[in-house]
């Protein structure tokens, strides 16, 4: 089956047929929890566990809605540059497809949100060369006129979303139909993500289908935001008010080359093998880079 013919069946039972049960809506901005028992996070140290339990489901939802319509406006803005994709009709058809998906994600999160009598937030205007309409330097400044550096930026905005998404997934623990709406659109990004970066690589660019420190560098402070702490290999599993590291580097059983690899080489493995959530805070400053 046609990869980009997978992508939009699977979209299509990502996107939520109806909005979650109005006893649910009715709770949106109620206090958020703690973190999910056993949910491994990007902790830099254990005494930050849980330092953003005061979020609400609202903020979470409006905060990933905020993304999703950033994304929209990216690939919608790109499709009226037809130039753009001369000679690379695989880049046109996934540009067409995941523009209409987010354009689902965004309107499923808004219905959602408006469904719960909360306000939108006001939409902003984009510049996605990172000038925020020339009041500082461009970032991006051939970002609809190259294709290299459209998919760059493309590539840096999947990447952050995936991260947005998880961020905020454990705000929505308390409601069953929240948390399955935000980790199926979250599955549909994921799936965006590795395929922007399959066309990269067809290009000649180094990267995974995954974040690795192996990719090919993006410059600028806004990448700067979307993968600081990517390259992570400390890890910590909060339960039971407790916080312990996982001690991937010895004791668990995910070492099986032959012959063994070395410590460094585990740990090189454990910084690709999690998408690291980031707060709403370095999100926010994130969605700055590139709105006014």
């Amino acid at each position: 089956m046609d990869f980009l013919d997978l992508l939009g069946r699977l979209a299509s039972l990502d996107t939520p047929a109806a909005a979650p049960r109005r006893s649910a809506l009715s709770r949106l901005s109620n206090a958020g929890t703690v973190l999910l028992p056993g949910l491994l996070t990007a902790l830099a140290t254990p005494a930050q566990a849980g330092t953003q339990n005061t979020r609400t489901p609202l903020d979470a939802f409006k905060l990933v809605l905020r993304y999703e319509n950033l994304q929209a406006a990216f690939y919608t803005q790109a499709l009226s540059f037809q130039s753009l994709f001369t000679n690379a009709a695989d880049v046109l058809s996934a540009v067409r497809l995941i523009q209409g998906q987010q354009k689902q994600h965004a309107t499923a999160l808004a219905t959602i949100i408006s469904n719960s009598g909360s306000a939108q937030d006001a939409t902003p205007s984009y510049d996605f060369t990172g000038s925020r309409n020339g009041t500082q330097g461009a970032q991006y400044p051939d970002v609809f006129t190259n294709l290299n550096t459209f998919l760059q930026v493309a590539q840096l905005l999947k990447d952050a979303s995936v991260r947005v998404y998880k961020g905020q997934i454990s705000f929505l623990q308390a409601d069953n139909n929240l948390l399955e709406t935000a980790v199926r659109l979250h599955s549909t990004e994921a799936r965006h993500a590795a395929h922007i970066r399959t066309l990269r690589r067809r290009r000649g660019v180094s990267v995974k289908s995954w974040v690795s420190p192996s990719d090919a560098p993006i410059t600028g402070v806004a990448a700067d935001a979307a993968y600081n702490g990517e390259a992570n290999t400390t890890q910590y599993v909060a339960f039971n008010n407790a916080v312990t590291r996982v001690p991937f580097d010895s004791s668990l059983p995910i070492n099986v080359g032959t012959p063994p690899l070395s410590a460094a080489a585990v740990l090189a493995k454990v910084a690709e093998a999690f998408d690291e959530p980031v707060e709403a805070s370095v999100a926010t400053d994130l969605l700055r880079q590139f709105t006014y």
